[in-house]
């Protein structure tokens, strides 16, 4: 997607998410802050790893999250990695909630939307999703966080961005 549609609402919880990628694992630390109404609120720093135990489904994903403070996510902050930046919003359409990420930087134009299925719930998206990428690499966070400029050009091609 290159936008919001004009008919998503947005419940004034939106997220900015800075995460970094630590070189060689498949560790994330991200940073959690509030933008937009309602009172301010301290930051959220995390360390973070997500596997995929069944390379045959995609939508089967393990996540861990550690809560840090301010100064451990600073010190593993200098550790080598790669940056991404995303607002993710809390947006509603037809009665459903969706998560809706907003890319930033040298990432600018690409636009997620990320549905949270239960088990066996086979939900269909809503119409203004673009193509189905769950299974696609390179729209997991960690290839977008390391992705050449090249390789990035061709997946924001893909998705009419940029």
């Amino acid at each position: 997607m290159r936008s919001l549609p004009g008919d998503v609402t947005s419940g004034g919880d939106a997220r900015l998410l800075e995460d970094r990628y630590l070189l060689g694992t498949r560790l994330r630390l991200r940073r959690v802050t509030r933008v937009g109404g309602g009172a301010a609120e301290a930051p959220e720093h995390k360390l973070g790893q997500k596997t995929r135990p069944d390379p045959a489904d995609p939508g089967l994903v393990l996540h861990t999250t550690m809560y840090l403070t301010a100064d451990e996510h600073s010190r593993l902050g200098g550790l080598p990695g790669a940056d991404l930046r995303k607002v993710r919003h809390a947006v509603a359409h037809a009665g459903r909630g969706f998560s809706v990420d907003v890319f930033g930087g040298r990432h600018a134009g690409l636009v997620l939307v990320e549905i949270e299925l239960a088990d066996g719930d086979r939900g269909e998206p809503p119409p203004f999703a673009g193509p189905e990428v769950t299974g696609d690499e390179r729209f997991t966070g960690g290839w977008l966080a390391f992705a050449s400029d090249e390789a990035l050009a061709e997946v924001l091609g893909l998705t009419g961005a940029g």
